[in-house]
Protein backbone atom coordinates (compact mmCIF):
# COMPACT_ATOMS: atom_id res chain seq x y z
CA UNK A 1 0.00 0.00 0.00
CA UNK A 2 1.16 3.15 -0.97
CA UNK A 3 -0.34 6.58 0.59
CA UNK A 4 -1.36 8.57 -2.58
CA UNK A 5 -3.71 11.51 -1.00
CA UNK A 6 -3.95 12.79 2.19
CA UNK A 7 -5.94 9.22 3.51
CA UNK A 8 -3.80 6.74 4.99
CA UNK A 9 -6.66 4.48 3.61
CA UNK A 10 -5.73 5.65 -0.01
CA UNK A 11 -4.20 2.58 -2.05
CA UNK A 12 -2.17 1.75 -4.82
CA UNK A 13 -2.73 -2.18 -5.87
CA UNK A 14 -2.40 -4.04 -8.68
CA UNK A 15 -4.92 -6.14 -10.80
CA UNK A 16 -3.37 -9.72 -13.10
CA UNK A 17 -4.90 -10.19 -16.02
CA UNK A 18 -4.36 -13.48 -16.97
CA UNK A 19 -2.17 -13.89 -20.70
CA UNK A 20 -3.41 -17.34 -22.14
CA UNK A 21 -2.17 -19.74 -24.59
CA UNK A 22 -5.06 -20.33 -27.24
CA UNK A 23 -3.64 -23.01 -28.09
CA UNK A 24 -3.24 -24.71 -25.21
CA UNK A 25 -6.00 -22.80 -22.88
CA UNK A 26 -3.17 -22.34 -20.15
CA UNK A 27 -2.00 -19.05 -18.80
CA UNK A 28 1.73 -18.29 -18.77
CA UNK A 29 1.40 -14.96 -17.66
CA UNK A 30 -0.31 -12.06 -16.34
CA UNK A 31 0.10 -8.09 -17.20
CA UNK A 32 0.23 -6.34 -13.86
CA UNK A 33 -1.94 -3.66 -13.86
CA UNK A 34 -2.09 -0.22 -11.66
CA UNK A 35 -5.12 0.79 -9.77
CA UNK A 36 -5.77 3.22 -7.25
CA UNK A 37 -8.49 3.35 -4.54
CA UNK A 38 -9.37 6.45 -2.21
CA UNK A 39 -11.94 7.48 0.23
CA UNK A 40 -12.68 10.64 -1.25
CA UNK A 41 -13.07 9.38 -4.60
CA UNK A 42 -13.52 5.21 -4.61
CA UNK A 43 -11.55 3.89 -7.84
CA UNK A 44 -9.74 6.01 -9.55
CA UNK A 45 -9.56 4.92 -13.36
CA UNK A 46 -5.70 4.51 -14.37
CA UNK A 47 -6.70 7.13 -17.51
CA UNK A 48 -6.68 9.62 -14.76
CA UNK A 49 -4.51 9.18 -12.16
CA UNK A 50 -1.56 8.13 -14.64
CA UNK A 51 -1.09 11.17 -16.62
CA UNK A 52 -1.11 13.23 -12.67
CA UNK A 53 1.11 10.84 -11.66
CA UNK A 54 3.71 11.61 -15.17
CA UNK A 55 3.08 15.48 -14.70
CA UNK A 56 4.10 15.73 -11.23
CA UNK A 57 6.94 13.13 -11.31
CA UNK A 58 5.32 10.85 -8.92
CA UNK A 59 5.09 8.05 -11.32
CA UNK A 60 9.03 7.34 -10.49
CA UNK A 61 8.11 6.40 -6.36
CA UNK A 62 4.42 5.09 -7.77
CA UNK A 63 6.44 2.80 -10.75
CA UNK A 64 9.29 1.46 -8.55
CA UNK A 65 5.87 0.08 -6.17
CA UNK A 66 4.20 -0.73 -9.05
CA UNK A 67 7.56 -3.13 -9.97
CA UNK A 68 8.24 -4.49 -6.48
CA UNK A 69 4.40 -5.01 -5.98
CA UNK A 70 5.07 -7.35 -9.38
CA UNK A 71 8.38 -9.12 -8.59
CA UNK A 72 6.50 -10.41 -5.06
CA UNK A 73 3.90 -11.88 -6.98
CA UNK A 74 6.44 -13.20 -9.20
CA UNK A 75 7.91 -14.55 -6.04
CA UNK A 76 4.66 -15.82 -4.80
CA UNK A 77 4.22 -17.99 -8.04
CA UNK A 78 7.63 -19.55 -7.86
CA UNK A 79 6.35 -20.79 -4.55
CA UNK A 80 3.32 -22.50 -5.66
CA UNK A 81 5.23 -23.98 -7.96
CA UNK A 82 4.80 -21.55 -11.40
CA UNK A 83 8.21 -20.80 -12.10
CA UNK A 84 7.81 -20.30 -15.62
CA UNK A 85 5.39 -18.08 -15.86
CA UNK A 86 5.74 -14.43 -17.09
CA UNK A 87 4.81 -10.75 -15.44
CA UNK A 88 4.40 -7.98 -17.73
CA UNK A 89 4.45 -4.45 -16.13
CA UNK A 90 3.69 -0.97 -18.00
CA UNK A 91 6.79 1.73 -17.88
CA UNK A 92 5.96 4.94 -18.52
CA UNK A 93 8.69 7.43 -20.53
CA UNK A 94 9.15 9.27 -17.35
CA UNK A 95 10.40 5.72 -16.20
CA UNK A 96 12.58 4.75 -18.81
CA UNK A 97 14.42 7.92 -19.40
CA UNK A 98 15.11 8.33 -15.96
CA UNK A 99 19.34 8.41 -15.77
CA UNK A 100 18.17 5.34 -12.58
CA UNK A 101 15.99 3.62 -14.25
CA UNK A 102 17.84 0.58 -15.26
CA UNK A 103 20.50 0.30 -12.85
CA UNK A 104 17.55 0.04 -10.27
CA UNK A 105 15.29 -1.89 -11.87
CA UNK A 106 18.52 -4.54 -11.90
CA UNK A 107 19.04 -4.25 -8.12
CA UNK A 108 15.55 -4.62 -7.81
CA UNK A 109 15.90 -8.61 -9.54
CA UNK A 110 19.01 -9.40 -7.86
CA UNK A 111 17.60 -8.58 -4.36
CA UNK A 112 14.27 -9.96 -4.82
CA UNK A 113 15.94 -13.00 -6.80
CA UNK A 114 13.39 -12.52 -9.66
CA UNK A 115 14.17 -14.18 -13.11
CA UNK A 116 14.27 -11.97 -15.65
CA UNK A 117 13.46 -14.03 -18.22
CA UNK A 118 9.80 -13.82 -15.98
CA UNK A 119 9.74 -10.45 -16.30
CA UNK A 120 7.88 -8.43 -19.50
CA UNK A 121 8.66 -4.99 -20.22
CA UNK A 122 5.66 -2.68 -21.69
CA UNK A 123 6.25 0.42 -23.76
CA UNK A 124 3.78 2.40 -25.38
CA UNK A 125 4.60 3.27 -28.87
CA UNK A 126 4.58 6.90 -27.98
CA UNK A 127 7.58 6.54 -26.01
CA UNK A 128 9.42 5.12 -28.71
CA UNK A 129 8.67 7.50 -31.20
CA UNK A 130 9.50 10.72 -28.77
CA UNK A 131 13.75 9.50 -28.47
CA UNK A 132 14.30 6.34 -30.74
CA UNK A 133 17.94 5.86 -30.47
CA UNK A 134 17.88 6.71 -26.83
CA UNK A 135 15.22 4.22 -25.95
CA UNK A 136 16.61 1.49 -28.10
CA UNK A 137 19.73 1.76 -26.42
CA UNK A 138 17.74 1.18 -22.77
CA UNK A 139 15.21 -1.70 -24.67
CA UNK A 140 18.61 -3.76 -25.76
CA UNK A 141 20.18 -3.13 -22.32
CA UNK A 142 17.17 -4.75 -20.51
CA UNK A 143 17.53 -7.55 -23.63
CA UNK A 144 20.62 -8.62 -22.68
CA UNK A 145 20.10 -8.90 -19.02
CA UNK A 146 16.96 -11.56 -20.17
CA UNK A 147 13.86 -9.10 -19.89
CA UNK A 148 10.77 -9.43 -22.91
CA UNK A 149 10.42 -6.72 -24.03
CA UNK A 150 6.78 -5.53 -26.10
CA UNK A 151 5.53 -2.29 -27.74
CA UNK A 152 2.00 -1.67 -26.39
CA UNK A 153 -0.64 -0.03 -27.92
CA UNK A 154 1.21 0.00 -31.53
CA UNK A 155 -1.24 1.82 -34.26
CA UNK A 156 -2.18 4.63 -31.56
CA UNK A 157 1.16 6.92 -32.35
CA UNK A 158 2.58 8.21 -35.60
CA UNK A 159 5.12 5.20 -35.33
CA UNK A 160 5.27 3.03 -39.04
CA UNK A 161 5.82 -0.64 -39.05
CA UNK A 162 9.48 0.05 -40.75
CA UNK A 163 10.77 2.05 -38.30
CA UNK A 164 9.20 -0.70 -35.60
CA UNK A 165 11.06 -3.02 -37.26
CA UNK A 166 14.80 -1.19 -35.83
CA UNK A 167 13.82 -1.83 -32.51
CA UNK A 168 15.56 -4.35 -30.37
CA UNK A 169 12.13 -5.68 -29.00
CA UNK A 170 10.38 -8.66 -28.70
CA UNK A 171 6.88 -8.47 -29.27
CA UNK A 172 4.63 -5.48 -31.00
CA UNK A 173 1.09 -5.37 -28.90
CA UNK A 174 -1.45 -4.14 -31.90
CA UNK A 175 -3.62 -1.62 -30.59
CA UNK A 176 -7.51 -2.46 -31.36
CA UNK A 177 -8.01 1.04 -33.19
CA UNK A 178 -5.44 -0.20 -35.76
CA UNK A 179 -6.65 -3.30 -36.48
CA UNK A 180 -10.20 -1.69 -36.89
Amino acid sequence: TIAIGDHKSDELFLQYQPIMDLRTGSIFGFEALARLRTDKLGLVSPLEFIPIAEKTKLILPIGEKVIVKAFRFLNRLKELGYDNICVSINISAIQLLNPDFTNRLFQLINEMQVNPNNISIEITESVVASDFDNINRIIKKMRDAGLYIAIDDFGTGHSSLARERGLNIDCMKIDHYFID
